[in-house]
Protein backbone atom coordinates (compact mmCIF):
# COMPACT_ATOMS: atom_id res chain seq x y z
CA UNK A 1 0.00 0.00 0.00
CA UNK A 2 1.27 3.44 -0.92
CA UNK A 3 2.60 5.35 2.10
CA UNK A 4 0.77 8.60 2.73
CA UNK A 5 4.06 10.50 2.39
CA UNK A 6 4.00 9.53 -1.29
CA UNK A 7 0.60 11.06 -1.91
CA UNK A 8 0.29 14.10 -4.14
CA UNK A 9 -1.93 15.64 -1.46
CA UNK A 10 0.83 15.21 1.13
CA UNK A 11 3.42 16.86 -1.14
CA UNK A 12 1.10 19.80 -1.69
CA UNK A 13 0.49 20.23 2.03
CA UNK A 14 4.18 19.95 2.83
CA UNK A 15 4.94 22.59 0.20
CA UNK A 16 2.48 24.88 2.03
CA UNK A 17 0.31 25.35 -1.04
CA UNK A 18 -2.45 27.90 -0.29
CA UNK A 19 -5.54 26.14 0.99
CA UNK A 20 -7.83 27.67 -1.62
CA UNK A 21 -5.66 26.14 -4.34
CA UNK A 22 -5.76 22.76 -2.59
CA UNK A 23 -9.55 22.92 -2.35
CA UNK A 24 -9.86 23.83 -6.04
CA UNK A 25 -7.57 20.96 -6.97
CA UNK A 26 -9.49 18.46 -4.84
CA UNK A 27 -12.76 19.55 -6.47
CA UNK A 28 -11.33 19.01 -9.95
CA UNK A 29 -9.69 15.73 -8.89
CA UNK A 30 -11.93 14.09 -6.23
CA UNK A 31 -9.54 11.16 -5.97
CA UNK A 32 -7.43 13.41 -3.74
CA UNK A 33 -10.15 13.42 -1.08
CA UNK A 34 -9.34 9.85 -0.08
CA UNK A 35 -5.68 10.84 0.17
CA UNK A 36 -6.50 13.72 2.51
CA UNK A 37 -8.55 11.40 4.72
CA UNK A 38 -5.64 8.95 4.98
CA UNK A 39 -3.35 11.84 5.85
CA UNK A 40 -5.72 12.85 8.66
CA UNK A 41 -5.57 9.29 10.00
CA UNK A 42 -1.80 8.93 9.82
CA UNK A 43 0.04 12.24 9.77
CA UNK A 44 0.80 14.54 12.68
CA UNK A 45 0.71 18.23 13.45
CA UNK A 46 0.13 20.85 10.81
CA UNK A 47 -0.05 18.37 7.92
CA UNK A 48 -2.94 16.53 9.60
CA UNK A 49 -4.81 19.77 10.36
CA UNK A 50 -4.22 21.06 6.85
CA UNK A 51 -5.73 17.91 5.36
CA UNK A 52 -8.79 18.24 7.59
CA UNK A 53 -9.28 21.85 6.52
CA UNK A 54 -9.23 20.93 2.85
CA UNK A 55 -11.89 18.23 3.39
CA UNK A 56 -14.03 20.64 5.42
CA UNK A 57 -13.86 23.40 2.81
CA UNK A 58 -14.63 21.01 -0.05
CA UNK A 59 -17.67 19.82 1.93
CA UNK A 60 -18.93 23.40 2.15
CA UNK A 61 -18.98 24.02 -1.60
CA UNK A 62 -19.22 20.49 -3.04
CA UNK A 63 -20.54 18.18 -0.32
CA UNK A 64 -21.45 15.49 -2.84
CA UNK A 65 -17.73 14.89 -3.45
CA UNK A 66 -17.09 14.16 0.22
CA UNK A 67 -20.32 12.25 0.84
CA UNK A 68 -18.97 8.85 -0.37
CA UNK A 69 -16.67 9.02 2.66
CA UNK A 70 -19.46 9.71 5.15
CA UNK A 71 -18.47 6.92 7.53
CA UNK A 72 -14.83 8.00 7.53
CA UNK A 73 -15.90 11.55 8.37
CA UNK A 74 -18.19 10.19 11.10
CA UNK A 75 -15.12 8.55 12.64
CA UNK A 76 -13.49 11.97 13.05
CA UNK A 77 -15.99 13.06 15.71
CA UNK A 78 -14.58 10.33 17.97
CA UNK A 79 -11.04 11.69 17.60
CA UNK A 80 -9.08 12.46 20.74
CA UNK A 81 -7.74 15.52 18.94
CA UNK A 82 -10.18 18.37 19.46
CA UNK A 83 -9.35 20.14 16.18
CA UNK A 84 -10.03 17.00 14.15
CA UNK A 85 -13.23 16.37 16.15
CA UNK A 86 -14.46 19.93 15.52
CA UNK A 87 -13.73 19.64 11.80
CA UNK A 88 -15.63 16.36 11.65
CA UNK A 89 -18.64 17.97 13.34
CA UNK A 90 -18.77 20.73 10.74
CA UNK A 91 -18.16 18.49 7.75
CA UNK A 92 -20.89 16.05 8.78
CA UNK A 93 -23.37 18.90 9.03
CA UNK A 94 -22.44 19.90 5.48
CA UNK A 95 -23.08 16.36 4.26
CA UNK A 96 -26.59 16.25 5.73
CA UNK A 97 -27.95 18.15 2.75
CA UNK A 98 -26.82 15.47 0.29
CA UNK A 99 -27.54 12.46 2.50
CA UNK A 100 -29.44 10.43 -0.10
CA UNK A 101 -28.74 7.17 1.74
CA UNK A 102 -30.04 8.65 5.00
CA UNK A 103 -26.89 7.82 6.93
CA UNK A 104 -27.07 10.69 9.40
CA UNK A 105 -29.88 9.23 11.54
CA UNK A 106 -27.55 6.33 12.27
CA UNK A 107 -25.05 8.64 13.96
CA UNK A 108 -27.59 11.06 15.42
CA UNK A 109 -26.96 10.01 19.03
CA UNK A 110 -23.17 10.16 18.70
CA UNK A 111 -23.34 13.55 17.05
CA UNK A 112 -25.67 15.28 19.47
CA UNK A 113 -24.13 13.63 22.53
CA UNK A 114 -21.21 15.93 21.81
CA UNK A 115 -23.32 18.74 23.24
CA UNK A 116 -22.42 17.16 26.59
CA UNK A 117 -18.67 17.35 26.02
CA UNK A 118 -16.71 19.10 28.78
CA UNK A 119 -15.33 21.54 26.21
CA UNK A 120 -17.73 24.29 25.27
CA UNK A 121 -16.15 24.65 21.83
CA UNK A 122 -17.16 21.09 20.98
CA UNK A 123 -20.76 21.77 22.00
CA UNK A 124 -20.67 25.14 20.21
CA UNK A 125 -19.65 23.48 16.95
CA UNK A 126 -22.60 21.12 17.24
CA UNK A 127 -24.99 23.93 18.13
CA UNK A 128 -23.64 26.28 15.50
CA UNK A 129 -24.14 23.76 12.70
CA UNK A 130 -27.24 21.88 13.85
CA UNK A 131 -29.48 24.09 11.71
CA UNK A 132 -28.16 22.35 8.59
CA UNK A 133 -29.32 19.01 9.97
CA UNK A 134 -32.67 20.41 11.10
CA UNK A 135 -33.30 21.73 7.60
CA UNK A 136 -32.22 18.50 5.91
CA UNK A 137 -34.17 16.31 8.34
CA UNK A 138 -37.26 18.28 9.42
CA UNK A 139 -38.61 15.20 11.18
CA UNK A 140 -35.63 15.39 13.53
CA UNK A 141 -36.01 19.11 14.19
CA UNK A 142 -38.14 18.86 17.37
CA UNK A 143 -35.59 16.51 18.95
CA UNK A 144 -32.69 18.69 17.82
CA UNK A 145 -34.39 21.72 19.35
CA UNK A 146 -35.04 19.84 22.59
CA UNK A 147 -31.41 18.78 22.88
CA UNK A 148 -30.09 22.25 22.17
CA UNK A 149 -32.29 23.74 24.87
CA UNK A 150 -31.32 21.01 27.31
CA UNK A 151 -27.62 21.66 26.66
CA UNK A 152 -27.72 24.89 28.68
CA UNK A 153 -28.00 22.76 31.82
CA UNK A 154 -24.55 21.32 31.11
CA UNK A 155 -21.41 22.40 32.92
CA UNK A 156 -18.54 23.38 30.64
CA UNK A 157 -14.97 23.78 31.76
CA UNK A 158 -12.26 26.34 31.15
CA UNK A 159 -8.79 25.49 32.44
CA UNK A 160 -10.34 22.57 34.32
CA UNK A 161 -12.72 24.86 36.20
CA UNK A 162 -16.49 25.07 35.70
CA UNK A 163 -17.23 28.16 33.59
CA UNK A 164 -20.67 29.81 33.64
CA UNK A 165 -19.39 32.17 30.96
CA UNK A 166 -18.76 29.24 28.63
CA UNK A 167 -22.37 28.26 29.19
CA UNK A 168 -23.45 31.78 28.22
CA UNK A 169 -21.38 31.67 25.04
CA UNK A 170 -23.10 28.43 24.09
CA UNK A 171 -26.49 30.09 24.57
CA UNK A 172 -25.48 32.64 21.96
CA UNK A 173 -24.62 29.89 19.49
CA UNK A 174 -27.95 28.23 20.14
CA UNK A 175 -29.83 31.47 19.41
CA UNK A 176 -27.91 31.77 16.13
CA UNK A 177 -28.89 28.22 15.26
CA UNK A 178 -32.57 28.74 16.06
CA UNK A 179 -32.50 31.91 13.99
CA UNK A 180 -31.63 29.79 10.94
CA UNK A 181 -34.62 27.46 11.08
CA UNK A 182 -37.18 29.15 13.32
CA UNK A 183 -39.64 29.89 10.52
CA UNK A 184 -39.83 26.20 9.56
CA UNK A 185 -39.71 24.91 13.13
CA UNK A 186 -42.42 22.79 14.72
CA UNK A 187 -41.10 23.88 18.12
CA UNK A 188 -41.65 27.64 17.90
CA UNK A 189 -43.10 27.98 21.41
CA UNK A 190 -40.08 26.29 22.99
CA UNK A 191 -37.66 28.37 20.94
CA UNK A 192 -39.45 31.61 21.81
CA UNK A 193 -39.37 30.76 25.51
CA UNK A 194 -35.66 29.93 25.34
CA UNK A 195 -34.70 33.10 23.48
CA UNK A 196 -36.90 35.28 25.69
CA UNK A 197 -35.08 33.95 28.76
CA UNK A 198 -31.79 35.10 27.22
CA UNK A 199 -32.93 38.73 27.30
CA UNK A 200 -31.82 38.70 30.93
CA UNK A 201 -28.49 36.96 30.23
CA UNK A 202 -25.46 38.42 31.98
CA UNK A 203 -23.48 38.38 28.72
CA UNK A 204 -24.33 41.44 26.64
CA UNK A 205 -23.64 39.72 23.31
CA UNK A 206 -26.23 37.07 24.14
CA UNK A 207 -28.81 39.72 24.99
CA UNK A 208 -28.15 41.46 21.67
CA UNK A 209 -28.57 38.17 19.81
CA UNK A 210 -31.89 37.59 21.57
CA UNK A 211 -33.10 41.10 20.75
CA UNK A 212 -32.09 40.70 17.11
CA UNK A 213 -33.85 37.34 16.96
CA UNK A 214 -37.16 38.88 18.00
CA UNK A 215 -36.77 41.77 15.57
CA UNK A 216 -36.24 39.37 12.67
CA UNK A 217 -39.05 37.06 13.67
CA UNK A 218 -41.52 39.49 15.23
CA UNK A 219 -44.36 38.34 13.00
CA UNK A 220 -43.92 34.69 13.95
CA UNK A 221 -42.97 35.30 17.58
Amino acid sequence: MEAYQDFKAYSSLKAKTPVDALVKEAISNPGLIEQYLKIIDNAKGGIKFGAEKVIRLVSESRPELVYPFFQEIAGLIDSENSFIKWGGIITLSNLAGVDELELFPGIFERYFDLLNDRKMVTAANVAGNAWKIAKSYPELEPEITRRLIRAVDNVYYYKEEPSPECNNVLRGHIIDCFDRYFEESRSKDKIIEFVRNQLANSRKKVVLKAESFFKRHERSA
